[in-house]
């Protein structure tokens, strides 16, 4: 949980340009270019805006959008080269705007499509309600997890809608497929455990985990579990 209204003026200050990936934040926490002034911000559709793989969106602040030199070289990043007329490269200046910046598979339009609904839906629920949801579930997660032996971040360090359980002894050899056996899918991340909920989980999912997780942690059976 980075202070980004903190970090950009320090970034800004040491003349450095400030790149902020919002893959874990866009759909769920706020985001709001106006407020941190970032130089590029980005996140990909298929985390948390119920969008497909292959698809990622970048935001250029306007001061570079005439002056920064993209990573890709491609030909429609370009104001005139195509196959399609004589001469192939009538202009090689850059595109006007943020469009230089553009993947070169830009026209892969399903993707496209299939990003707008998925970003429509979630606008249409509203970040505020979303992230007050998940940050309910995560809460229900934590409770249950109570005298089990793992370890949590603190509430006011955690985001709303991820948990990461620390095993101070280790993670239980194959617990994240025995979990899956059971219909509970979970993530590995550096010896810990990552629990992500998302609007299409509810709080029977968290009551599945809970008795999963009781059954294959030894001694994870407790009376501070909630229940």
């Amino acid at each position: 949980m980075v202070d980004l209204e903190r970090v950009a003026p320090a970034v800004r200050a040491a003349g450095a340009a400030l790149l902020v990936d919002v893959t874990h934040a866009v759909g769920v926490m706020a985001v709001d270019v106006r407020r941190t002034d970032p130089d590029f911000l980005v996140f990909p559709t298929y985390k948390w805006v119920l969008g497909p793989y292959g698809r990622a969106f970048l935001y250029v602040a306007r001061r570079w959008q005439e002056r920064g030199v993209p990573l890709e070289q491609t030909s429609h990043s370009r104001r005139a080269v195509a196959a399609e007329r004589a001469p192939y490269l009538a202009d090689l200046r850059f595109a006007e705007g943020a469009r230089r910046f553009d993947m070169g598979e830009r026209d892969h339009l399903i993707t496209l499509e299939m990003a707008a609904v998925g970003m429509e839906m979630m606008a249409q629920w509203g970040q505020a309600a979303i992230e007050q949801r998940l940050a309910m579930l995560t809460a229900m997660l934590a409770e249950g997890l109570r005298g089990t032996g793992v370890r949590l971040p603190a509430a006011g360090l955690r985001a709303p809608h991820v948990l990461s359980l620390e095993f101070p002894g280790g993670m239980k050899e194959g617990l994240v497929e025995a979990l899956a056996a059971e219909g509970v899918h979970v993530a590995p991340r550096l010896g810990r455990m990552r629990i992500s909920p998302h609007v299409y989980n509810d709080e029977a999912d968290v009551e599945a985990f809970l008795r999963a997780f009781r059954h294959l942690i030894p001694g994870a059976q407790s009376s501070d579990f909630w229940g």
